[in-house]
């Protein structure tokens, strides 16, 4: 809704769920499940080390997962308006099926973000320097196939627990193994 325009969105949604419920049935559901379809598992985050800006894939939240997931479905919708040059309405419905069957521009981006994480996995311990480090890490290593047992066995020997002690140098604290 940009520039208070209200009633022009509230009439394109109502056309897109008429469409909807003409061709495919249950609206509601159809709807949830495009989304479910959609939702990000993870995301790279730039994190700055020493200096160089890295890549880091980092698992993405319930809340956040469902908004990337709409926002994808409406910037696909509007993508495919201007391509096809056709309306919203007819895009956007195109759009929500396309998800539904887990295709369309929408589905391309969530495929995209996986991979760049899939990609940028070996720079996963600069995020999680914890024991929840080591399930996260396991979660990406099994969900690209790699060796989960190697994997682990390569975070618990990289993996450091800090703790900070009063007193070292500066006064800053120390770091413990």
């Amino acid at each position: 809704m940009i520039s208070g325009k209200r009633r022009r969105v509230r009439a394109i949604f109502d056309d897109t769920f008429h469409r909807l419920a003409r061709s495919e049935g249950d609206v509601i559901e159809l709807l949830v499940k495009a989304v479910e379809n959609i939702k990000p598992l993870c995301e790279v985050e730039k994190v700055k080390i020493a200096g160089t800006t890295y890549d880091v894939p980092s698992i993405v939240g319930r809340d956040r997962q469902q908004s990337l997931a709409i926002r994808w479905i409406l910037e696909g919708a509007e993508e495919g308006r201007i391509s096809k040059s056709t309306s919203l309405e007819k895009s956007s419905f195109e759009e929500i099926v396309d998800a539904y069957r887990q295709r369309g521009i929408a589905h391309m981006k969530r495929k995209n973000l996986h991979r760049l994480a899939s990609v940028k996995r070996r720079f996963a311990h600069f995020r999680w320097p914890t024991r929840t480090g080591i399930k996260i890490f396991s979660w990406i290593a099994t969900m690209w196939g790699g060796s989960i047992q190697l994997e682990l066995q390569r975070a618990r020997s990289n993996l450091q627990i800090f703790s900070t002690q009063p007193g070292g140098k500066n006064g800053r604290g120390s770091v413990r193994n």
